[in-house]
């Protein structure tokens, strides 16, 4: 008989943040009550979610804000450099290493997540969801041995933009292989409404953000339906996982 799996890390934020269903909540639940391993790892998070909210998110809120050249409607926090540790590279959330992560296990094997914070929550962002003025966004990505990643944009108002690396001509390299990994920096939504569709483009060498913009061109020529609608780019990537969110009214 297997012995059951460990309870990944995201499913420890929800239950955190008391977002599981009844069911699965109780059962997460149960499950810490016998599993040491997993409650330490609980605690272990939790501890780290106090540090980021007492002393890592004032210093991040109070850093000047970066506008991209080509005019994205959008600002980029930067975590600071030098004093900063892995810690600075989470809203909420810190990815201990571990065996299993059912959670993080999309088709393809690929992953491309976001985290939205507000005020003092911290949650995962569902496909379709309507985010709020304001709302700081952060990336989870993983590309299945894929060591290259462009995280690139397109909203209603016809906004191509480059989110990682942001403002790059090309694609950056992930900090590590086999797990999720959170890109450093926070997008912070402005007030236009509508939707928004983001590509996380896997590669083995760096793809160039001019050979993807005639795409991206294409899908905001379409306007806000085609971009709920294209779940695909035609671009030369090992691997493109897709993210949709809308923008609400302010």
């Amino acid at each position: 008989m297997n012995a059951p799996s460990h309870v990944s890390n995201l499913k420890l934020e929800a239950l955190s943040m008391d977002a599981l269903p009844p069911q699965e909540r109780d059962a997460t639940q149960a499950h810490l009550d016998a599993c040491l391993t997993c409650r330490a790892r609980a605690e272990e998070l939790a501890s780290y979610r106090r540090h980021f909210v007492a002393y890592v998110l004032p210093r991040a809120d109070a850093l000047p804000s970066r506008a991209a050249t080509w005019g994205t409607r959008l600002r980029w926090w930067t975590p600071a450099l030098a004093a900063c540790s892995a810690v600075v590279l989470a809203v909420a959330l810190i990815w201990v290493p571990m065996p299993h992560e059912p959670d993080f296990s999309p088709k393809g094997g690929t992953v491309f997540q976001l985290f939205a914070h507000r005020g003092e929550r911290t949650w995962k962002v569902e496909e379709g969801e309507a985010l709020a003025p304001g709302d700081q966004v952060r990336f989870v990505v993983e590309g299945e041995g894929l060591p290259f990643v462009l995280v690139v944009s397109v909203d209603g108002a016809g906004q191509v933009n480059t989110y990682y690396p942001f403002g790059g001509t090309q694609s950056g390299l992930l900090p590590s292989k086999g797990l999720p990994v959170e890109i450093p920096g926070s997008v912070v939504l402005d007030n236009a409404p509508g939707p928004e569709r983001l590509f996380a483009l896997f590669s083995r060498q760096p793809l160039t953000f001019e050979s993807v913009a005639p795409a991206l061109k294409e899908l905001s020529a379409g306007g806000p339906d085609v971009i709920r609608d294209r779940t695909r780019l035609a671009v030369p990537a090992g691997a493109q996982v897709t993210f949709l969110f809308e923008k609400s009214q302010p």
